[in-house]
């Protein structure tokens, strides 16, 4: 939003230093200063979205209430759950979620093969002390025939807060 309005002051110099040849001068030291300010905001934006991703420790989010059933067709499936933010100062903004389905045969399951690995995106607010349920579909890119007992495992692996 900003970055289109210094754009549009920067044409306008231009056009004033062409048709004002005594003021370039001055011009040249003001479109400095906005390509100096519009680079202040582009370092202040990127600086922002680094912290976002270092504010909440994975200690502190919690998963709950975990289920899964089939989705719309064979590879994709629904995954319906709590996530609580035990943080006292910062909001969950979204949440990457990494679902990990296994094959699992033998004696009590316990020889377990890795056949589908996804994450998916939770784009919901938790704010801080708090709980929201979700429900995303995750759609795998291959699944396989299960030979034993499927077997679910659910992590989150990114979180942006505020």
């Amino acid at each position: 939003m900003v970055q289109p309005l210094f754009f549009l002051i920067f044409l306008v110099i231009i056009g004033i230093a062409v048709w004002y040849p005594r003021f370039r001068l001055a011009m040249g030291i003001i479109c400095i200063g906005i390509v100096i300010g519009l680079g202040f905001v582009i370092w202040e934006e990127s600086r922002e979205r680094a912290l976002e991703l270092n504010r909440i420790p994975f200690s502190e989010i919690q998963l709950s209430h975990m289920k899964i059933r089939p989705g719309l067709n064979s590879r994709s499936f629904v995954v319906n759950g709590r996530l609580q933010n035990d943080s006292q100062k910062f909001s969950i903004t979204s949440a990457t979620l990494q679902v990990t389905l296994e094959d699992c045969h033998g004696i009590n399951n316990s020889e377990c093969e890795l056949i589908g690995q996804e994450r998916a995106e939770l784009s919901l607010e938790v704010p801080a002390g708090q709980a929201r349920d979700f429900q995303k579909t995750v759609p795998f890119s291959t699944v396989p025939k299960i030979q034993g007992e499927a077997t679910w495992h659910y992590e989150i692996v990114q979180v942006r807060a505020r």
